[in-house]
């Protein structure tokens, strides 16, 4: 198999390494001036009430660091802050103190706790119209201030975007621990890194389930490429295929059935499965094609996948039977992998290699409008957000070793959210948390 096909089924092998874990309660300052028109925010940390000594700046870190990663605002930085942490002696806010830095949103709150149960309530203050213009309460214990955060960083997004955000989301991923590539979790912000395989193997191509308790992956601990499935509950890994073929790539097409390639030789075909490993049905013919990377959409309706059929890597749609293929990527490129449907099916995402390296493209569900997003280094590997706002991407812009970023859809705010030490790779995004 040549270096094109190779990396067509498979992907580039990477050098990585993910570790330096970031503390979820450390305290951001986050200012960033950009082009564009980014609200001006601030968050203010929470005053105590009752017991003390908890990571009560889990939350303002938490929220901070979430706008931030949302590419709507620009945070200013608690060193420039005119009021200050009045420890709940004041329930008055001066606006004034905050309209002079530019300032139109605040976010302010205190925490009530006693013998570990807390009450969190915070607000976003309007500056401009000096009012109280969002005010949640949320209860529960102190490992569950991250997820507060989480929630009231939605609901300041929804607040100005019309839509919420999807922070509580994660992200699970590929990464080399030592000589090995093992699968790990964490939030979109980068935060609450954990390894999830121990496997002394390669662990590739992660997917979540719908009900996103669950992760299918390929594996190589036998030396063959078989397919697992990750309980995050159990915490368990479960071998789903064993065969001398290669099985990569698998998706989710409903909570039962899965999709994924299987390599014969020279032959890699897209087939269906059952969870169970019943009602194996192929859906590409053995046509000496190397068919690969097939992800359906939201509905299941449809598949796209990778194929050279055509002689060189491109962009293919098919029925969920596989019936009416017909190639979507028609651009100046050569080589185009790695597609990914946005959650309306309107759009999708893929990889072509163009400006001297591997970059993002977004066009309509037929083809058509594409548009390059990237254009600096290698970025790889696109998933889109539950909500279809974003994109998350491995990407070598900043720096030698690849690291996992998240953009909005038209390209902007890239934000990087991982170290990349020694290299992040094929991120999967989670569905949104009881969705």
């Amino acid at each position: 198999m040549g270096l094109g096909a190779m990396r067509c089924v498979v992907g580039a092998l990477f050098c990585s390494l993910f570790f330096g874990v970031v503390d979820v309660c450390a305290q951001t300052d986050l200012y960033v001036r950009g082009a564009g028109r980014l609200i001006p925010l601030a968050v203010q940390t929470l005053c105590i009430e009752g017991e003390e000594g908890g990571p009560e700046e889990c939350v303002p870190s938490t929220i901070a660091k979430d706008l931030d990663v949302s590419g709507f605002f620009e945070l200013l930085s608690s060193k420039s802050f005119i009021e200050g942490n009045t420890r709940c002696r004041s329930e008055a806010t001066v606006y004034s103190d905050w309209s002079v830095l530019g300032v139109e949103g605040v976010v302010k709150g205190h925490v009530r706790g006693e013998r570990g149960r807390l009450q969190v309530q915070l607000f976003l203050h309007d500056v401009q119209k000096q009012v109280v213009v969002l005010a949640k309460q949320y209860e529960g214990s102190w490992d569950q201030l991250q997820d507060m955060g989480h929630r009231f960083a939605n609901e300041v997004v929804r607040h100005y975007t019309g839509l919420p955000g999807v922070f509580g989301t994660k992200l699970a991923f590929s990464s080399r621990v030592g000589r090995f590539k093992e699968l790990f979790v964490m939030g979109i912000d980068g935060t609450g890194v954990k390894q999830l395989t121990n496997d002394r193997g390669l662990a590739l191509s992660p997917a979540w389930n719908p009900e996103g308790d669950k992760i299918i992956f390929t594996s190589y601990r036998n030396r063959v490429p078989d397919l697992f499935l990750y309980d995050l509950k159990t915490q368990r890994s479960k071998q789903l295929t064993r065969t001398k073929d290669l099985e990569i790539g698998a998706h989710f097409l409903n909570s039962e059935q899965i999709v994924f390639s299987v390599a014969e030789g020279a032959d890699s075909d897209i087939v269906v499965m059952n969870l169970d490993g019943t009602g194996l049905r192929r859906l590409t013919p053995k046509n000496r094609a190397i068919d690969v990377s097939p992800v359906p959409s939201a509905d299941g309706s449809k598949i796209a996948f990778c194929s050279n059929r055509g002689g060189s890597p491109q962009i293919y749609v098919m029925n969920r039977d596989g019936s009416n293929p017909r190639r979507i990527s028609f651009g100046a490129s050569s080589y185009c992998t790695s597609p990914a449907w946005s959650p309306d099916g309107s759009k999708i995402a893929f990889v072509c290699r163009a400006d001297r390296g591997f970059n993002i493209f977004v066009s309509d569900a037929d083809g058509s409008n594409p548009v390059q997003l990237t254009s600096f280094g290698d970025n790889e590997d696109p998933e889109f957000s539950p909500d279809g706002r974003y994109l998350s991407f491995a990407t070598t812009q900043f720096g030698g070793r690849f690291s996992l970023a998240i953009m909005q859809v038209d390209g902007t705010s890239i934000k990087k959210v991982s170290d990349g030490r020694g290299g992040d790779f094929e991120p999967s995004w989670s569905p949104m948390p009881g969705g």
